[in-house]
């Protein structure tokens, strides 16, 4: 082990205790989607969120001696972090606007694109305490107390958030999403290539600099790591050879389609003439190249979402990719 290495054991334990973790919740993920989709008004956002609060959910339970009511803690926390989040963006929102409203020389403008959130117009209406006092109540019916308990606010200030939010939440119109998404022409290369199967056109694809997540589950950064055996890419195109043969998946068929107005790579599993969906993936440009893709391959109720939307069936996601126990391989009988 070098100095830069992070101890192997401790990575292991970590490993095992997350897929505990995200295991645990299984049964109560598509409340708190629902929940962040409410919040948020987008599907990608509450994606995001529920990938931050599961995060922080795990992050905090070595400092704590229990959870009496472990949904009621992630609901907490996706509450917490949406009301920071749009705090920050009403920050960032009223420095704009102060930037806008002086003389400034020899010095481009700033542009609101860049520092307005889809939320910002919602958000002058409606304060994020009422929004999510409104959620908490529509999307759990929970109880004016429990509400009180999660926002740390009392019953009377629930109530008045409740009369307010009834009348102005889901009037208000939200604006688009500014995602800089590529272009049609640059996901048709890249799907085309992928089901060539052509891992060095595809590379000759991404910025240096650009990253690839698989949402929830995978972070990649860099050209050197893109070329590494076992990488997304790698295994996009190679379809994880190591594994079982009862647990390998099939080969994606992949197509682009326009969601929103963003183009989006779909990744099926075909079987005679129906298509599965199975995979959604996200891209941003730079310089006609890829900055940046987000893989949505184990995230069920945003396939879901998608599927309606476009009229598509579904396969069986799980929200974690199946792996060896840790220190061992595929081929070890403790897997079995």
């Amino acid at each position: 082990m070098t100095e830069n290495d992070f101890p192997k054991p401790i990575r292991d334990e970590t490993r095992a205790a997350w897929h505990s973790y995200i295991d645990f919740f299984v049964p109560f993920r598509p409340e708190l989607l629902r929940y962040c989709r409410r919040l948020t008004g987008d599907v990608w956002d509450a994606e995001d969120l529920v990938q931050e609060t599961m995060l922080n959910g795990f992050g905090v339970l070595g400092r704590v001696n229990s959870i009496a009511n472990p949904p009621g803690y992630l609901i907490r926390i996706a509450t917490n972090l949406w009301l920071d989040a749009v705090r920050r963006r009403e920050v960032a929102e009223r420095a704009a606007e102060g930037e806008r409203d002086e003389p400034v020389i020899n010095q481009p403008k700033a542009d609101p694109a860049e520092v307005r959130d889809a939320a910002a117009v919602l958000m002058r209406m409606l304060g994020p305490q009422e929004r999510a006092a409104f959620r908490l109540k529509e999307v759990f019916e929970m109880s004016l107390d429990q509400i009180a308990e999660v926002l740390a606010t009392s019953v009377g200030a629930v109530k008045a958030a409740l009369h307010r939010g009834r009348k102005r939440l889901d009037a208000t119109p939200r604006p688009a999403s500014r995602r800089p998404a590529a272009s049609a022409t640059l996901v048709d290369r890249f799907v085309e290539r992928l089901n060539a199967a052509d891992l060095q056109g595809l590379l000759a694809l991404m910025l240096d600099s650009a990253t690839i997540e698989m949402v929830g589950n995978l972070l990649e950064v860099g050209r050197k790591q893109f070329e590494a055996k076992g990488t997304w890419l790698w295994q996009a195109v190679n379809v994880h050879p190591d594994m079982p043969p009862e647990l390998r998946p099939p080969k994606f068929l992949n197509e682009r389609a326009i969601v929103h107005g963003e183009p989006l790579m779909l990744g099926f599993i075909v079987y005679g003439n129906e298509k599965i969906l199975m995979a959604i993936a996200r891209f941003e440009e730079m310089d006609a190249q890829i900055a940046r893709i987000r893989s949505y391959n184990l995230n069920l109720e945003v396939l879901q979402e998608v599927g309606r939307e476009l009229g598509y069936t579904v396969g069986q996601v799980p929200y974690r990719f199946p792996t060896p126990a840790p220190g061992m391989g595929w081929s070890d009988p403790r897997n079995e």
